[in-house]
């Protein structure tokens, strides 16, 4: 599983590579640009339903959302709702404690997915 080596405002490097854009990271190590709302590079403040399923459907342990620097974006009311039924724990940190958070929980050989918001 790649690391998240480091996170600044409006960036993430994660496993050696810079990205410009919110990210989801799935259990399997993929990271993927997030898709929705994205106006100059910036993700919805609005974390979907669809996007939670897309972290979900492998089972992971745990869920890390990265709200944002100042933990602006929120989990929509089924995206919450799609985590509990799936019965995996859900952690929403302002997203350079997500970022360590993610890091330890990967560290203790836990699966994990994470959406990283990297702006606001």
């Amino acid at each position: 599983m790649p690391r998240i080596e480091s996170f600044k405002f409006g960036s993430i490097v994660i496993g050696g590579k810079t990205y410009g854009r919110d990210v989801l990271m799935l259990p399997d190590g993929t990271v993927k640009r997030r898709r929705g709302s994205i106006r100059f590079g910036i993700g919805s403040h609005v974390i979907k339903k669809g996007e939670i399923n897309e972290l979900v459907k492998d089972n992971p342990e745990v869920v890390v959302v990265g709200t944002g620097m100042n933990a602006w974006a929120k989990l929509a009311g089924d995206a919450e709702l799609c985590v509990k039924e799936a019965k995996v724990e859900l952690i929403a940190l302002p997203s350079e404690k997500a970022a360590e958070k993610f890091n330890q929980l990967t560290d203790e050989g836990k699966k994990v997915a994470a959406l990283m918001h990297i702006t606001c």
